[in-house]
């Protein structure tokens, strides 16, 4: 029996590589990641999914309340809140009494009216637990409010534990690594919500001009780019502990986030278009599907990378975005969007409103709506302004019941005058 030489089976490695890659084949750690997550946790309890099935039951019949309150019209901010949070627990730990307490917490507040207030520390998303959760709240909170030029303000004191370069980073390590096996916490939603808001916070000062000691921007940069980012796809997303390793697992919604707010000044987008590419069949966190199916929020998150990717993509790339726009689109319009303009439910949503909101800013994102966005086509869309006409009828008789800000008001901004 011969044995290769190191060298020459290196070779041969890499070589196989590069073919799986040139056959958009997804990272292996990205294939169905949301399989080899369900089975850590069920290392972690061995009841896990007979424990979280009898759960996520309760909350879908929840769920379906909440949205047919907001139907009629009741404003629940803090419904939604909880129905949101009680949603990121389902598929984030395996502590079934604290997802119970947050469904008894849904259930109570059932068809009532409620609204957000801001706590002493100047956060809001009063009714959420989680502060990653009550920093986006805040985020959209303060953009809903903030002046078109705002005077510059001193740095919130709401960010203090993250208001030094050694804090920051010593609170996104906690989150940034996930060892599911031994503790049953994923903190990969944690670090998604958290970047999000930390990159227009302190590296781009949003939204009300904060003024941010550049070591502290400088230092949050350096980290996403040099060790919080998958080198080898171009994506962000969370590492897992399995055993003696670490997988990457690459996060669609981390990366649309962090490109997004970063405005596509971000290395390897060519890499990061084929990593994306080669996932289009794989479900969330990795991949485009929820449950195997598309999803507006999905499909909104990847029209976005393909638009900062498109200036550096090469023409098979560009051929493949258009045909996978194509195929959302379609779906958009004859599966998800409903005669009376609504989209249709997804409990992943948390809201019609949100719901309503997803679908809109993917017909906006790839110019359906508005033609100065169409980067990937020449062609018009004449069934659009029908289309607008049923989406902003569905607003006007629903606004009343919106729970989370000023997601209705930016949809009709969107959809551009009534004709």
């Amino acid at each position: 029996m011969h044995l290769l030489n190191p060298i020459k089976l290196t070779s041969i490695i890499l070589l196989l590589i590069g073919s799986a890659w040139a056959a958009n084949l997804p990272p292996e750690p990205d294939v169905q990641a949301d399989v080899a997550l369900r089975r850590d946790f069920a290392i972690f309890n061995p009841h896990y999914e007979q424990d979280r099935a009898l759960r996520e039951a309760r909350l879908r019949t929840l769920s379906a309340s909440m949205y047919a309150d907001e139907a009629k019209g009741i404003k629940n901010v803090c419904g939604h809140q909880v129905l949101e949070e009680a949603g990121a627990l389902m598929i984030t730990r395996a502590d079934f009494a604290l997802v119970d307490r947050r469904l008894r917490d849904l259930a109570a507040l059932l068809s009532h009216s409620s609204s957000d207030v801001e706590n002493a520390q100047g956060m809001w998303g009063n009714c959420y637990e989680g502060w990653a959760l009550k920093l986006n709240a805040t985020f959209d909170h303060l953009e809903d409010s903030a002046a078109n030029e705002p005077a510059p303000h001193p740095f919130p004191a709401f960010l203090a534990r993250v208001s030094t370069p050694q804090k920051v980073i010593s609170y996104l390590d906690t989150v940034a690594v996930s060892d599911v096996r031994h503790t049953g916490i994923d903190h990969g939603r944690e670090f998604n919500d958290a970047t999000s808001v930390l990159v227009r916070m302190i590296i781009r000062g949003e939204p009300e001009n904060y003024v941010v000691p550049p070591e502290l921007r400088a230092a949050l940069l350096d980290n996403l780019m040099r060790r919080y980012r998958n080198r080898v796809t171009g994506f962000w997303g969370e590492r897992y502990v399995r055993g003696e390793k670490e997988d990457f697992v690459d996060d669609l919604s981390t990366t649309f986030h962090i490109v997004s707010y970063l405005k596509g000044q971000v290395p390897d987008m060519p890499l990061l278009i084929q990593t994306l590419l080669s996932l289009k069949d794989q479900n969330y966190p990795s991949g485009w599907l929820w449950n195997g199916a598309l999803w507006n929020h999905n499909n909104m998150d990847v029209v976005t990378l393909f638009e900062y990717g498109w200036s550096t993509a090469d023409r098979a790339q560009r051929d493949a975005m258009r045909t996978e726009i194509e195929r959302m689109l379609h779906w958009c319009l004859t599966d998800s969007l409903q005669a009376d303009g609504s989209f249709r439910s997804n409990i992943a949503d948390s809201s019609l409103e949100q719901g309503e909101y997803y679908g809109v800013s993917f017909l906006e994102r790839i110019g359906f709506l508005n033609s100065r966005r169409r980067f990937w086509t020449d062609r018009n869309f004449p069934e659009a302004d029908e289309v607008k006409a049923r989406i902003r009828h569905f607003i006007e008789a629903h606004k009343s019941g919106d729970a989370l800000g000023d997601r209705y008001k930016s949809v009709l901004t969107a959809l551009g005058p009534s004709s």
